[in-house]
């Protein structure tokens, strides 16, 4: 061995170190992101659901016709989403005649991977539920 190469295995095990801390945050940013997304459709779902069972009740009685009551719908979406434990920055509820749509947006944190990505847009997660009785004979 020559004398020049003395100590090159410790430059190269400490680059690849660096590399591997380097890959390892960013799969953790994008998981991160990723596991907000998915927990924010399912409380976004839950709540069009809830959403979807604010049926007037009067209307649906005296002419058989259904219809939302769009407060009732708005508060049932805003009480599902509040019982659920995750930091939402807006709902929208967005109530037609049959069917509802909840539009939910929350900040992610981004470390290393928010040199790469544009962190000036929130996540946006949208779902939507139709109210359609169910007869049971």
């Amino acid at each position: 061995m020559m004398k020049s190469d003395r100590g090159s295995v410790t430059i190269w095990m400490l680059g690849l170190s660096m590399l591997l801390l380097v890959f390892g945050g960013l799969a953790l940013d994008y998981w991160r992101g990723l596991a907000l997304q998915r927990e924010l459709a399912s409380v976004a779902d839950s709540a069009a659901v809830a959403a979807a069972s604010g049926i007037d009740e009067d209307v649906y009685r005296n002419s058989g016709s259904l219809v939302l009551e769009p407060g009732r719908s708005r508060d049932l979406a805003n009480a599902a989403v509040a019982w659920q434990a995750v930091e939402v920055t807006s709902v929208m509820v967005d109530v037609e005649p049959e069917s509802v749509e909840v539009t939910l947006t929350a900040e992610v944190e981004l470390g290393l991977l928010g040199i790469f990505v544009d962190q000036s847009e929130p996540l946006v997660v949208r779902a939507s539920a139709s109210a359609i009785p169910v007869l049971i004979p």
